[in-house]
């Protein structure tokens, strides 16, 4: 919906110079600027009106909580081959 409010103005020139150019007149090229010339001042704004003031940011109290690295790290390869030997030796667990 706002696609199509932000390209009227853009029908609104495509069509009355289009069509000042196609019949010659330069009476419907004047119209064309006047309608665009209302449509801009009848269209209602986005931005805020007047003055925003700005609020205070909160005040943060220090924490006190230790940063704690809880990434899984990677495995040396020496221990995962290690680990991987043990469980071929070890073979699979059949429930009986």
């Amino acid at each position: 919906m706002t696609l199509l409010i932000n390209l009227t103005p853009l029908l609104i020139a495509a069509i009355g110079f289009g069509l000042s150019w196609k019949l010659r007149k330069l009476w419907v090229a004047a119209v064309t600027v006047a309608t665009l010339l209302l449509y801009f001042q009848a269209q209602p704004s986005y931005m805020p009106k007047g003055q925003v003031t700005r609020s205070e940011p909160p005040a943060f109290t220090e924490s006190e909580a230790r940063i704690e690295d809880r990434n899984s790290k990677p495995m040396p390869g020496d221990e995962r081959d290690q680990r991987m030997r043990d469980a071929v030796k070890q073979g699979l667990d059949f429930k009986q």
